[in-house]
């Protein structure tokens, strides 16, 4: 049973980030059929299930957080990147309670796919309502892992 809304803990410690290359490089390999992605308007999750030896952590999600292409500075580009942060530490339990007990670790991208000048309106409103929807789209029990 998750713990109450008053008792929930709104961190997002370093464990919970997605941070290796060979991880995030699998979400995007196009030859995987394990990959699975969800977008609302200009958020879209890309995610699969990991093995424990993956990941490095014993922990049941991390994610990583990418702006789009079309930034001429590095500021909006940070600044897009906290925008995704922020929004996502605060509706991390819509993803994190939707998790079979016993399931091995999610591993997920936050990718926003906007104009860099709607970022700060447009990344509070997406972000829950694609947390919403994988969370809905995520299996009782995921599939044996494919061997890699």
């Amino acid at each position: 049973m998750p713990p109450p809304a008053s008792d929930r803990r709104y961190t997002f410690p370093r464990t919970h980030r997605l941070k290796r290359r060979r991880l995030i490089a699998s979400l995007f390999d196009r030859s995987r059929d394990d990959v699975h992605t969800v977008a609302r308007s200009t958020v879209r999750l890309v995610y699969r299930w990991a093995s424990h030896e993956e990941v490095g952590y014993d922990v049941p999600l991390q994610v990583g957080f990418a702006p789009g292409r079309t930034y001429t500075t590095n500021v909006q580009r940070t600044q897009t990147r906290r925008y995704l942060r922020e929004a996502y530490r605060h509706h991390q339990h819509t993803l994190r309670e939707a998790l079979p007990a016993e399931a091995p670790p999610l591993i997920a991208m936050l990718l926003f796919r906007g104009r860099p000048e709607h970022a700060r309106t447009r990344i509070p409103i997406d972000v829950p309502r694609v947390l919403r929807a994988a969370a809905h789209m995520l299996p009782d029990r995921p599939a044996s892992l494919p061997a890699d």
